[in-house]
C-alpha cells in the first residue's frame, strides 16, 4: 500500500517536471497521449494559446469596434456637399437640419460619387465678426448659395455692391423669369412641398462667373421647379 502511494506520489511530481519543461518527454517514464502536457515556454506558442482561448473574445470585440466604426462614419463624419449653403438668418437647429434633408433631394450629384447632399453653414452671431465672416465668404468661400430674410440678403448685396462696384449675386430671370437675384422659397415648388408658410426665407446665388454658380444655378432651378431626386 504504501509502495503505490510512493510510486503515485512520484509520479505526480515527474508529471509536474514534464508539464514544466524540466524533463524531456522521451527521458519520462510517464508517457502521455492524446495531448501535449508540456506548458507553452516561447513567446509563439503563449500567444497561439491565448488566441485560441479567448478567440471568441476577440471576435466579438472585432464585430463591435466595425459596429462603432460605421455608426460613427454614418452620424458624425460629414458627407461631402454637392451644394453649401451660406444661412445669414439664425434658424433653428432643427430648422436648418429639416432644410439640409428636404434640399438634398433637389440637388444633383455633381461630384458624382452616388449620394445627393446639401450642407448649410450659419453665420457668426457675432454682428462684427459675423460681417467679416459674411464677406470672406463672398469674396473666398466655398457656398455657392445664400439663404436669409429679404432684409439681409438686400443690405448685403447693396454694401459689397458700394465697397467694390459689382453685383454679388447672380440674375435669376431666368428661373423666375422675371428680372432680379432674390427668390422667395414659399413661392417656390420645394416651399410648397415642404410647406413653408410662415418662416420667410429667400434665395440668393454667388456670382462666381464658373462652374460653382452653375451648379448652384441648377440646384436653385431644381427647388423653383419641383425638379428632385429619389434618395438611396
Amino acid at each position: 500500500m504504501a509502495d503505490n502511494y510512493d510510486n503515485g506520489d512520484k509520479d505526480r511530481r515527474e508529471l509536474l517536471k514534464l508539464k514544466q519543461g524540466l524533463v524531456d518527454e522521451k527521458d519520462s517514464n510517464i508517457k502521455e497521449t492524446g495531448y501535449d502536457v508540456r506548458m507553452a515556454q516561447t513567446p509563439g506558442e503563449k500567444t497561439k494559446n491565448f488566441l485560441w482561448y479567448h478567440k471568441v473574445m476577440i471576435v466579438v470585440g472585432i464585430l463591435l469596434i466595425a459596429l462603432a466604426a460605421v455608426i460613427y462614419a454614418e452620424f458624425f463624419v460629414k458627407k461631402k456637399p454637392d451644394i453649401t449653403i451660406y444661412s445669414l438668418g439664425n434658424y433653428a437647429m432643427s430648422i436648418r437640419t429639416g432644410f439640409e434633408e428636404g434640399m438634398s433631394a433637389y440637388t444633383p450629384d455633381f461630384d458624382n460619387n452616388g449620394e445627393h447632399n446639401v450642407t448649410i453653414d450659419q453665420a457668426v452671431p457675432d454682428q462684427y465678426l459675423g460681417d467679416v465672416d459674411l464677406f470672406d465668404q463672398i469674396k473666398n468661400g466655398k457656398c455657392q448659395v445664400f439663404i436669409g430674410k429679404e432684409s439681409e440678403l438686400k443690405d448685403t448685396y447693396n454694401s459689397f455692391k458700394n465697397a467694390y462696384g459689382q453685383p454679388i449675386f447672380s440674375d435669376l430671370s431666368e428661373i423666375t423669369g422675371e428680372s432680379g437675384y432674390l427668390i422667395n422659397l414659399k413661392n417656390t415648388a420645394y416651399g410648397k412641398r415642404m410647406q413653408i408658410y410662415s418662416t420667410e426665407i429667400y434665395v440668393a446665388v454667388r456670382c462666381t462667373d464658373d462652374e460653382s454658380e452653375r451648379n448652384a444655378m441648377q440646384f436653385v432651378k431644381n427647388l423653383y421647379d419641383g425638379v428632385y431626386y429619389k434618395q438611396n
